[in-house]
């Protein structure tokens, strides 16, 4: 049986733990107050250029195997297509951003450094011979070859589409082409980030792109092959 004293310090305690449970409760309610009761993401300045005028349906698709690459611009693509059939949408009433990041990284590149780096892209990123072969003069996903009428970067830039290219990935990509060339890491990474693809736009990283359109509004799909 418990004494007296030990029933004493048992209230105390719990009576410590409610005015703390009530303190909390207080100071939550004070910041509802603060912030009208809801909270609200903050808009950040650097992603103003997700802010496309005049569209009606806003849509982020996301990926990050280099394998998924073709499908996620084939549904990017099949997403104007269908809001076209569908609903008589111009391409124009719908904000369309592509995500390319981590392995997917240098399909934001332009030819030009493709041309330069491409055999070393096509062994990091395992492309199969044939888009491998296409890798040592261009990017493969850029334009469509002549007898292939597939989705291609050009053909949904074309559209409206954008690009959000991973400033945290180029960093490294740089970094390997550095190693590989025993050039200076530093300079190789401004000159990809100088050589985006049309439409393309270098972000801090691309799971970041991904948080800040979905907190404007975008709906999000990613792609998993």
């Amino acid at each position: 049986m418990s004494s007296p004293s030990t029933d004493r310090r048992g209230l105390i305690g719990a009576g410590a733990l409610i005015a703390g449970a009530g303190l909390v409760a207080g100071t939550a309610r004070a910041q509802e107050a603060d912030t009208g009761g809801t909270w609200k993401p903050a808009m950040e300045e650097q992603d103003a250029w997700m802010e496309i005028p005049g569209t009606r349906h806003r849509f982020i698709l996301d990926a990050t195997a280099t394998e998924a690459a073709g499908s996620l611009l084939g549904y990017a693509d099949n997403y104007y297509r269908m809001n076209k059939l569908g609903y008589g949408l111009e391409p124009d009433k719908l904000g369309v951003i592509v995500v390319l990041r981590h392995l997917c990284t240098p399909y934001g590149y332009s030819d030009a450094i493709w041309s330069k780096h491409g055999k070393l892209f096509a062994k990091v990123m395992k492309l199969d011979e044939e888009l491998a072969k296409i890798a040592e003069s261009r990017n493969p996903l850029l334009t469509p070859s002549d007898d292939d009428d597939t989705a291609n970067l050009t053909s949904l830039h074309e559209k409206g589409a954008l690009f959000a290219i991973c400033g945290a990935a180029t960093h490294f990509v740089a970094q390997a082409i550095a190693k590989n060339s025993d050039g200076d890491a530093g300079a190789i990474e401004q000159e990809l980030k100088e050589q985006l693809v049309p439409g393309g736009v270098m972000v801090p990283a691309g799971i970041v792109a991904v948080n800040r359109a979905q907190e404007r509004g975008y709906a999000f799909a990613y792609v998993s092959e």
